[in-house]
């Protein structure tokens, strides 16, 4: 029982130091985006959910219900934006491009006043200019 314990303090003290150091930089550890997201393939098909300044983009529906990061993270320009919420939910087709996240300016990625704070953690964002319900 010692030996599991003492495991698990080293673990957890390693755990500890290397979130510590991404904290201190300010860097937010990031993935490749997920296989079913093709960043050169526009417009983005998915499934919407808004929280925010961003919108995140899922494959499927039942991503939604659950906490998933097997998303890639967008937003419109600020207006779209902000009367984005009534997309929750829905199958969507994304018109835009998608940014390497290592372009941002600061700790978000600012596209036309909207801030991409990449709540889906990947190294890629989507900066759309139009999103339609696909119905």
């Amino acid at each position: 029982m010692r030996t599991i314990t003492r495991l698990t303090s080293a673990a957890l003290t390693s755990a500890v130091l290397a979130l510590g150091a991404c904290a201190s930089t300010g860097e937010l550890t990031t993935a490749a985006a997920p296989s079913w997201f093709s960043a050169s393939s526009a417009p983005f098909v998915g499934w919407a959910r808004v929280t925010g300044e961003e919108f995140r983009l899922y494959e499927n529906e039942v991503d939604l219900r659950a906490p998933s990061t097997d998303c890639v993270s967008g937003a419109l320009p600020r207006n779209a934006q902000r009367a984005a919420g009534d997309l929750n939910g829905l199958k969507v087709r994304v018109y835009g491009r998608a940014a390497p996240w290592s372009e941002r300016d600061t700790t978000v990625f600012n596209w036309q006043g909207s801030k991409i704070a990449n709540g889906c953690r990947r190294d890629v964002v989507i900066l759309a200019d139009r999103i339609e319900v696909i119905r």
